[in-house]
């Protein structure tokens, strides 16, 4: 997941993929051709090699004839159940309609369960407006965001698309803070779940309170909630979505009749690698872990492309930083592991960084003090050293530091570790009696966590640095002389290398030996290509019209950043991805109501 061949490079052309792919008014990716270099043979003549891709788990997943009889029938099912899945099935059935709804994991929640908050950056909500917080004014003018938001994303943004959904989000985030028990902090910006804003509570699994909440929420109101139960399907009737076909945790399938349409909430793209490498070419070539979670198989994109459906937002996408890659000199060669894991905490901080050839790669945070940060009206630190980490060649980097992390990652580094700026990943989970129950995705001993990375090579430890050199793959002559430098620098206390300087704090000697290091890159994120919509979140074709009964909220549906968002600017999106699902979930299932 490193990199890719020259012949796959080509696929990332977008008039390749709309043009030459698409046939019936369906994505077709399964098998790719293309023409490779023509070579003079030894009896001077011509031949040409020819390469095919296959990427069988991109193929669009036909949809299924209406059976003769249905097993089951509601006004609408809902396909996830992520905080857009719980929003579109809770306020549905509060307005009376019958819903069922399925979740393929054992419990709801998907992603949204571990986001830390609810950001909602230009406002709009009750809240907000009490407190006159409005980006990039208040009371917010629309029109003033919409040219901020388009000039930033090359003005491929469906303005009418990410109007729609700003001008939704206060009634939506209204809409939430209202249901029992669900306890939000509004901070200006974002929404915070009380225990973590009191520090009852760290930040691993921070929305899972006002999950639950709405869950209850949700069966309180008469959802039919079915989680191990998986879609499977669509079912069409002469080119609409009548309802689909699952299956549950025994493999019994199920034809379930959706009378006023099927809402799909079942997250993006970024764990299957098939639709990443046709449709998010630049994160094939630079991350080097899936995300943000396992559930993200793209199941439900592939269905909607199935019946024929369009897709917006080509190479749109955002990562996450410092992602320890298993699969080039060691480790257990996995797609995913959680990004709060110790030794993924450990190399989210800022020690010795450098390239292949030995250069030094930045490093940003909006935690440090003027001068040694990047610009505040950008954007978030992490999304810059993703782009920093991932452009360097072989798209990953290398950390490097010493026996004394333990220690110095707080004490010498106070300006990272304090929870400000959305660094908030830098800070170990150390603390047992702030970590709820996780399901053994972390534990509190992140300093064991190291240990079992090492164990199974994805970090390095090795007494010289030369033996560290050769453990990442590396010429020790260039190692050894970076490290050589560095530690000069260091003990000069100032870094008089980097554009945008290390603060002075964390300028730490790679000295003591044991030496660790990791190869590090960009973890996926939030994918912001999927399914086309309209502004009301109804699914489209090629051809610009609707697919009657499938609706899809984001990050199944795409386009919302426009094209070709490398790294995501935005963190993906206006709201961050976990205020995005919950809004587009609530305003897809306000598009049912009215199309009565």
């Amino acid at each position: 997941m490193n990199s890719i061949d020259d012949n796959s490079r080509q696929l990332s052309r977008r008039t390749f993929l709309k043009g030459g792919a698409l046939m019936g008014g369906a994505a077709v990716v399964g098998s790719m051709s293309i023409s490779g270099c023509s070579s003079e043979d030894a009896g001077g003549g011509t031949s040409t090699a020819t390469s095919t891709v296959a990427l069988p788990d991109a193929e669009p997943i036909a949809p299924l004839a209406v059976p003769e009889t249905w097993d089951d029938e509601a006004d609408v099912v809902v396909v996830g159940m992520g905080g857009g899945g719980l929003a579109a099935s809770t306020y549905l059935t509060q307005q009376g309609l019958t819903v069922i709804a399925l979740e393929k994991s054992d419990r709801v929640g998907g992603a949204t369960r571990h986001a830390t908050n609810i950001v909602n950056a230009f406002g709009g909500s009750t809240p907000q407006n009490e407190l006159s917080y409005g980006w990039p004014t208040f009371p917010l003018d629309i029109n003033a965001f919409l040219r901020r938001y388009s000039e930033q994303h090359q003005y491929s943004v469906n303005e009418n698309l990410v109007k729609k959904l700003v001008l939704t989000a206060g009634e939506a985030i209204d809409w939430l803070v209202a249901q029992s028990g669900v306890d939000l902090v509004c901070r200006g910006l974002d929404f915070s779940p009380r225990e973590v804003q009191e520090g009852r509570q760290n930040h691993v699994m921070g929305m899972n309170s006002t999950v639950n909440a709405v869950e209850a929420c949700a069966l309180a109101a008469g959802v039919d909630l079915r989680c191990l139960t998986e879609c499977k399907a669509l079912v069409s009737d002469n080119g609409s979505v009548a309802g689909i076909m699952a299956s549950d945790a025994s493999g019994d399938e199920t034809y379930i009749k959706a009378g006023r349409g099927v809402i799909f909430c079942a997250g993006g793209i970024g764990m299957n690698k098939d639709l990443i490498k046709a449709y998010l070419p630049s994160a094939f070539a630079g991350t080097v872990t899936g995300g943000p979670m396992p559930s993200h198989t793209g199941d439900a994109f592939r269905m909607g492309l199935g019946m024929g459906a369009d897709y917006a937002g080509f190479d749109s996408w955002c990562c996450w930083e410092s992602a320890i890659d298993e699969t080039i000199a060691g480790g257990d060669g996995q797609f995913f592991h959680y990004f709060w894991h110790g030794e993924r905490q450990l190399f989210h901080n800022p020690w010795l960084i450098i390239d292949m050839l030995g250069n030094r790669v930045p490093y940003y945070s909006n935690g440090v003090s003027e001068g040694f940060k990047p610009d505040p009206g950008i954007t978030l630190g992490d999304l810059m050293n993703c782009s920093a980490q991932m452009s360097r060649i072989g798209g990953h980097v290398y950390s490097i530091c010493d026996s004394n992390f333990p220690e110095t990652i707080y004490e010498q580094k106070p300006s990272i570790v304090q929870e400000v700026g959305g660094d908030t990943c830098r800070v170990p989970v150390s603390d047992p009696d702030k970590l709820i129950d996780t399901g053994g995705l972390v534990t509190a001993d992140w300093l064991g966590e190291v240990d079992d990375a090492v164990a199974r090579g994805a970090v390095k430890k090795a007494d010289s640095i030369e033996e560290l050199a050769d453990m990442l793959l590396l010429d020790r002559a260039i190692v050894v002389n970076a490290v050589k430098n560095w530690n000069k620098m260091c003990e000069r206390g100032v870094d008089d290398e980097l554009a945008t300087p290390y603060d002075p704090t964390w300028l730490i000697p790679v000295q003591d030996p044991p030496y660790y290091a990791a190869i590090i890159g960009g973890q996926m994120g939030k994918t912001m290509c999927g399914l086309r919509v309209d502004e009301n979140l109804q699914v489209m074709k090629a051809d610009g019209t609707l697919i009657p009964g499938l609706y899809a909220n984001f990050t199944t549906a795409g386009g919302l950043t426009g094209e070709c968002d490398y790294g995501g600017f935005w963190n993906s999106s206006p709201f961050a991805g976990n205020a995005m699902s919950w809004v587009s979930g609530y305003a897809a299932a306000k598009t049912i109501l009215a199309n009565r």
